[in-house]
């Protein structure tokens, strides 16, 4: 099988995982503090998820009858704790995007009134694996006294993240994904001097012992292998996947890819078949990738999208040149292709 769902959930994983024995929170909260660069003192907190860490971080950074600025490229996992605080008396504005899918940052500030408290956004794309310039956003939060809360849960083991440099004031992360840890795991580091509410602790579980010494042992991994390392082969495939399918008739690529800094994900669209279709047709050959809305409704609905979603192919560090070829090959027989020049 040629697994290209890592957005989801990495499905291989590094071989110590297998064979970790279990972990303290204290050890884990220690690997992740310095995975991160968190060296003011910040804390970690460790959750089931990403979708955990989210709400926690809104629920206790953010008052009832605040204005809060959010973007059109959110994750349902925001959009859920958004319209939470929405009950709350909380109104949001959303920052639209250009044809790229890339945030119009220049509209952030206009939106800025005297109830603004805060600023949700996710670092990374789960559909166009656009990256979120985050020094842009923590300047204008800082300029304006604003409260930042990062999604990174894509961009998490994918991209190099140093809080030490950023101004970020809860960073929110999945486990499962890109840091090639275990389901049920996550986390948040809290800027020094921020908690969380009692509320929100009574949301959030720890992942057990077993699963911290699995996503221990990950990090381990990442770290030996050096964090430019694990992001570039995945980046390359991804470059290499892209540059194919851009030149196949019939064949819409959504994001910007005209930056190097990226997830290595690639969203499209192919004239005359629904997105469930290209991925049923894709299943039947042994690959596996993601179809329809992908938990963006807002994106979706910014290209067009909405009723037919798109197809994701998403790459890790275990793929191989050769999935990349067999999923282009995949592409080409649907769209009655012959032309080998697409094959690297």
């Amino acid at each position: 099988m040629v697994y290209l769902n890592n957005a989801h959930t990495t499905l291989v994983k590094p071989p110590a995982y297998y064979e970790a024995q279990d972990a303290s929170l204290a050890e884990a909260e220690k690997k992740l503090r310095d995975f991160f660069g968190c060296k003011n003192n910040e804390s970690v907190i460790l959750t089931e998820g990403g979708r955990q860490a989210v709400m926690a971080a809104c629920l206790s950074l953010i008052s009832p009858g605040s204005h809060i600025i959010a973007t059109d490229m959110e994750h349902s996992a925001v959009l859920e704790a958004l319209a939470v605080l929405e009950e709350r008396g909380c109104t949001v504005t959303y920052i639209p995007l250009n044809s790229y899918g890339t945030l119009r940052y220049e509209l952030i500030e206009e939106t800025i009134g005297e109830k603004t408290a805060a600023i949700v956004c996710c670092h990374g794309s789960q559909v166009t694996g656009n990256i979120v310039d985050l020094e842009r956003v923590c300047a204008i939060a800082r300029r304006h006294g604003l409260k930042l809360i990062v999604d990174g849960g894509q961009s998490a083991g994918a991209t190099p993240v140093d809080l030490n440099s950023l101004s970020v004031d809860a960073f929110c992360f999945s486990g499962h994904k890109k840091l090639m840890g275990p389901y049920g795991s996550g986390g948040l580091c809290l800027k020094a001097g921020l908690e969380l509410t009692d509320e929100a602790l009574s949301l959030v579980q720890a992942p057990s012992a077993k699963k911290l010494g699995q996503l221990c042992a990950a990090l381990d991994f990442i770290e030996e292998k050096g964090m430019y390392g694990i992001a570039i082969f995945p980046h390359r495939l991804a470059k290499r996947f892209f540059e194919a399918v851009k030149s196949m008739k019939d064949v819409t690529v959504y994001g910007d890819f005209g930056t190097n800094t990226r997830i290595p994900t690639v969203a499209l669209s192919v004239s005359g078949f629904s997105s469930q279709e290209v991925k049923d047709f894709l299943r039947k050959r042994g690959i596996t990738v993601a179809a329809g809305s992908l938990e963006a409704p807002r994106l979706m609905k910014s290209f067009g999208r909405e009723q037919e979603g798109v197809v994701r192919f998403s790459f890790g560090y275990f793929n191989t040149r050769q999935e990349v070829n067999e999923a282009v090959w995949a592409l080409m027989e649907l769209l009655g292709l012959h032309d080998l020049y697409l094959l690297s």
